[in-house]
């Protein structure tokens, strides 16, 4: 065999054996987010562990193993404080949907609506009927057979959530009682020519992702507090609720928010034929959250997410823009919701593995604050 052929064959067999890689860890793909997720977990309470750990407290020092439980205990108490706070609310206002009565809200909505037509035939403006619009968008919405299908996945997925949710809690506590296990497993994967660059690069990715994980729920409070506001004004009730639907849902990048306004629309109608809280006609309503949702929105795509993402990872906000939209055509809209944080990771990889490639230097640039 000559040496050209046996170089092809190392070459195909290379290809084959990372394309059976990549296929392997495809199949173990909600293992691996698991791990990724309690690896941020920990990452969040690891200094509370450190704290209760110091010597320097002698009056409190513990164990690694107790504080690493203690630790987990009060994050899983202050979250479920924080849904119990915000879900009760939540599924009050979702069975009021039970409630509605959907041709008197078509009736409603109708006249408005032939009303505002008219004010723009007048005018010489041309529009089409849109009764026939509102009749299909109502039924969607207020489909039953769409909600039980819906509430029907949700119990399927029931049993993969409550063992998601046991899986990660398991790996977490691990990950903080044994201080550097998850570095441990990267550098057994790796070649060991390059641990010494990934014990160098470890300390920068924690505090990247540190940076941008409470930037990120920075933006969730702001857009909390400013759609209960506006909500507030409107007449809602459970406002802070939706508001913290709302805020929750804008993790997903630009469906996200599309998704919470439509949540305020149902309750907020619904609302107007169950209650006398509301005390506008329903067109008038709906533009009125509209124009809160669509408010907020603009205040958080053109001043908190350049102000808070672009600053926590040092990258440029048409940056962003392009790292979410092909991770969207990639992935849908889990890849949307990692695309930052893995982007910026594989950027401090990439700058410290590849530092003298011109492209990955010019991108890197900015990123000379995680170094301090």
């Amino acid at each position: 065999m000559n040496k050209g052929v046996r170089q092809t064959l190392q070459i195909l067999l290379a290809v084959a054996l990372i394309v059976a890689l990549l296929f392997g860890l495809w199949l173990i793909r909600a293992v691996i987010v698991y791990i990724l997720v309690s690896a941020v977990i920990a990452l969040i309470g690891k200094p509370v562990v450190d704290r209760l750990t110091d010597k320097k407290w002698k009056w409190v020092r513990m164990k690694r193993t107790v504080a690493a439980a203690l630790t987990l205990f009060l994050m899983i108490a202050i979250f479920t404080g924080i849904m119990s706070a915000f879900l009760p609310p939540l599924v009050t206002e979702i069975a009021v949907l039970s409630e509605i009565d959907v041709k008197q809200l078509f009736a409603e909505v109708k006249n408005n609506v032939s009303y505002f037509e008219d004010l723009l035939k007048r005018q010489n403006i041309q529009v089409e009927d849109s009764e026939n619009v509102f009749a299909e968008a109502l039924h969607d919405i207020f489909n039953f057979d769409n909600i039980s299908s819906t509430f029907q996945g949700f119990i399927g997925g029931l049993g993969n959530l409550v063992f998601a949710l046991f899986s990660i809690v398991f790996i977490t506590f691990f990950f903080m009682k044994e201080e550097y296990l998850f570095r441990n497993i990267v550098l057994s994967l790796v070649p060991d020519s390059y641990e010494t660059r990934i014990v160098r690069v470890t300390p920068k990715l924690k505090r990247v992702l540190a940076r941008y994980f409470g930037g990120l729920i920075l933006q969730i409070a702001i857009v909390t507090t400013l759609i209960s506001i506006g909500l507030y004004f409107i007449g809602f009730n459970n406002y802070i609720a939706i508001a913290f639907f709302a805020g929750l849902m804008n993790i997903i990048p630009y469906v996200g928010p599309l998704i919470g306004m439509a949540f305020g629309l149902v309750i907020g109608l619904t609302s107007y034929l169950t209650s006398a809280t509301m005390g506008v006609d329903p067109l008038t309503l709906s533009l009125l959250i509209i124009g809160v949702f669509g408010t907020v929105q603009m205040i958080d795509n053109f001043v908190l997410q350049p102000i808070i993402f672009s600053n926590s990872i040092n990258a440029h906000p048409l940056e962003i823009f392009l790292v979410i939209s092909i991770a969207a055509v990639l992935t849908g809209i889990t890849g949307m919701i990692v695309a930052v944080p893995a982007y910026s990771v594989i950027r401090l990889l990439a700058r410290e593995f590849f530092p003298d490639v011109k492209f990955i230097r010019r991108l890197t640039q900015n990123l000379q604050s995680i170094d301090s």
